[in-house]
């Protein structure tokens, strides 16, 4: 992980790194569950198989989005690419967000976990995105021709 030194002269790890790490062990961790355990994140085990293959494909993604988060987080700069990266898990997790809300509204799902942890999850990220917003490097990126 990046680091720098703060005014003690302790070492301090990048906030955007701890929160992208942390959200990306937190899609493993739900991708994992919702691919064997689907009915989690569904009304009841009693539903059709379209249902249950379209919850499973949200682990699957989940799960993938997970791991390229944690290897996104370990070679993490402070450079535009990286900025737009940010921008737009923060993006993901605001839509899933909304989306889940919906869902709740309409009795699609039983409770607002995925809801919560989603809307938790991108005021991190923007939390984070806006501590370290100067940190950012402005220089464009070279086009190779």
């Amino acid at each position: 992980m990046e680091s720098i030194v703060g005014t003690n002269g302790h070492v301090k790890t990048a906030y955007m790194k701890k929160i992208l790490l942390l959200q990306a062990i937190i899609e493993i961790i739900a991708g994992v569950v919702i691919i064997f355990k689907p009915d989690l994140l569904l009304m009841s085990e009693g539903q059709v198989v379209e249902t249950l293959i379209v919850a499973k494909l949200y682990g699957i993604l989940a799960l993938t989005f997970g791991v390229v988060c944690l290897m996104l987080c370990r070679v993490y700069e402070y450079n535009d690419t990286f900025k737009k990266i940010v921008l737009m898990v923060m993006f993901f997790h605001l839509m899933v967000a909304f989306q889940m809300y919906a869902a709740y509204n309409q009795g699609a799902i039983p409770n607002l976990g995925a809801f919560g942890l989603h809307m938790i999850l991108a005021v991190l990220l923007f939390g984070a995105y806006m501590k370290d917003i100067n940190r950012f490097s402005t220089q464009k990126n070279e086009i190779v021709k």
